[in-house]
């Protein structure tokens, strides 16, 4: 969550109001519900942007909120916040992000979604603009440690087993065992709480370790080494320094794409399995993909941002034209598409100039792939 998230802040009080009023000040991306009854007769001295004054229940309210908002600011009791937004609490990856606060703003407490949905941040957020206290009850925050599903959220990251490895790891942390976290690359993240390693070595000591890369060998190559080599590659599946290791793999990997009308699908697929594959790449690091926008239907593009579950972005001929005489010319691209290339300056495009696999062709197919920055 950043400050750019879009609010809803909800009052049933006058003094609510007032406080409810005061943030919507400080945070542009603020709406204002006033919930207004036959008890407490609320009403809207002027009328203003971005504030609604509101006549149905709270709970009919709080359903349509849920689904329109990623944060929740309710000025309220605690309590009655609990009862309105049972009914709607479906999961941290998805539920908004929820704080309370007395009508006199002097606590600010972080009630649902902490981590995934950002509520612990708001929560300061809001604290510093109106000086309140914040309440942070996460146990990973109390204890001043690093949590293994806010390393994740920052870095975009894929990880197998999300939760049950979140849950072990952030429990690991809290209760003082010994987790190593490996960092490939310049990745900036909060690593308190964990016990950096310089390199993968002598993880049989350790009762988990986190390995924070995109490359697809990394820790097969580790475990290679530390096998007889009479062992077979499959069972290193089933080494029990294996199971101790999490990988985290960041999204940070953008894919240029340039194709022949009408490419097989499947074709498109294993031409990307394969170049990732040979610049040891994982695929799972794939943050998005895309071509120039006469391809907007094009199905194959668009099956493999489905299968890499990944967005797929196009971009116009004008702005590649910017960019690609930095690029071999094509004169039959040109004539096809308005354009000398395709793969390379999209994914240069896309990574803000930092292009890591210059183009590669494969029957049609054209493919070139960035990195962005994390």
């Amino acid at each position: 969550m950043n400050i750019e998230t879009k609010i809803a802040v909800v009052c049933i009080t006058e003094n609510g109001k007032k406080l409810a009023l005061r943030i919507n000040s400080l945070i542009k991306n603020s709406d204002v519900y006033v919930v207004s009854n036959k008890k407490n007769n609320l009403q809207l001295e002027t009328k203003k942007e971005k504030v609604f004054l509101v006549t149905e229940k709270l709970s009919e309210l709080v359903e349509k909120l849920f689904k329109k908002y990623e944060c929740i600011v309710f000025i309220m009791a605690t309590g009655i916040v609990v009862r309105v937004i049972a009914p709607y609490i479906n999961s941290k990856f998805s539920d908004p992000a929820i704080l309370v606060t007395d009508e006199k703003g002097t606590n600010i407490i972080s009630l649902l979604s902490g981590h995934m949905g950002g509520a612990n941040e708001m929560t300061h957020y809001i604290s510093d603009l109106i000086e309140a206290n914040p309440v942070i009850t996460t146990a990973t925050d109390v204890n001043k440690k690093a949590s293994l599903d806010m390393i994740a959220k920052k870095l975009d990251a894929h990880i197998d087993n999300f939760r049950e490895n979140v849950k072990d790891v952030n429990a690991m942390l809290v209760n003082n065992q010994e987790v190593g976290i490996y960092v490939d690359e310049n990745y900036d993240i909060d690593t308190r709480g964990f016990k950096v390693l310089d390199k993968l070595e002598n993880i049989e000591e350790l009762d988990k370790v986190v390995v924070i890369t995109n490359k697809n060998q990394i820790i097969k190559d580790y475990l290679i080494s530390q096998c007889d080599s009479k062992v077979k590659e499959d069972s290193l599946v089933k080494n029990e320094v294996s199971k101790k290791i999490i990988k985290v793999i960041p999204r940070d990997i953008v894919v240029g794409i340039g194709c022949r009308r009408n490419t097989d699908s499947k074709l498109l697929q294993e031409s990307l399995t394969n170049l990732l594959h040979d610049y040891n790449i994982d695929i799972k690091s794939v943050k998005e993909i895309g071509s120039i926008d006469i391809k907007h239907d094009e199905k194959a593009i668009i099956d493999l941002a489905s299968y890499l579950d990944a967005p797929f972005t196009t971009i116009s001929s004008e702005e590649i034209s910017k960019v690609d005489y930095l690029f071999d010319k094509s004169e039959f691209v040109k004539k096809n598409v308005g354009v000398y290339c395709v793969a390379e300056p999209v994914a240069h495009i896309l990574s803000k100039g930092n292009l890591i696999i210059e183009k590669h062709k494969y029957k049609g197919i054209t493919i070139s792939v960035g990195r962005v920055s994390k």
